[in-house]
């Protein structure tokens, strides 16, 4: 995969500045298709650290079945999902802190209050984000399980008193 072949974040590594890369492309965040603000609302670095928080909450949601990095990380569409509905939660609690409506001779303007429909959208793409999570983990602790190092469901613990094998 390769959407730039410019570094963005010097000290990261060149799959990192790709996962921003193609993030970025996803949500469409370029100066030039930013019409109300100046520049990209959303910098490589916070894009990075979204990354980072979501390789944590992968690895930290049960089944615990290794760790993944960017390197090996099952599904790029996964990663995406993840990042983007981190990033558009940021973005809602910048704009919800922000918001201001204010009115005068009759004019009523609002300022930031882009905030709930962030929130609506970055819940939407939370939900994709979990439901897939959880199968592809899953679907890994299955195919573990086939060559002996899948993690044991409880219904190992509960059921497997009552198998002579065991």
């Amino acid at each position: 995969m390769s959407f730039s072949t410019t570094t963005y974040i010097p000290s990261a590594s060149k799959r990192m500045n790709e996962v921003v890369a193609y993030v970025r492309l996803y949500l469409r965040d370029f100066p030039e298709l930013n019409r109300l603000i100046k520049g990209e609302e959303t910098s490589d670095r916070m894009i990075a650290w979204s990354v980072v928080d979501i390789l944590d909450d992968f690895n930290t949601t049960p089944p615990f079945i290794g760790q993944f990095s960017l390197t090996n990380f099952p599904s790029l569409s996964l990663l995406r999902d993840g990042v983007s509905s981190r990033i558009l939660e940021s973005v809602a609690i910048l704009q919800t802190r922000n918001q201001l409506n204010y009115s005068d001779g009759g004019i009523s303007v609002s300022v930031s209050d882009k905030g709930q429909a962030l929130l609506q959208l970055s819940q939407l793409i939370h939900q994709r984000y979990e439901m897939k999570k959880n199968r592809i983990k899953g679907s890994l602790n299955v195919e573990l399980a086939f060559e002996g190092m899948g993690v044991a469901s409880e219904y190992f613990v509960i059921n497997g008193l009552y198998f002579s094998n065991f």
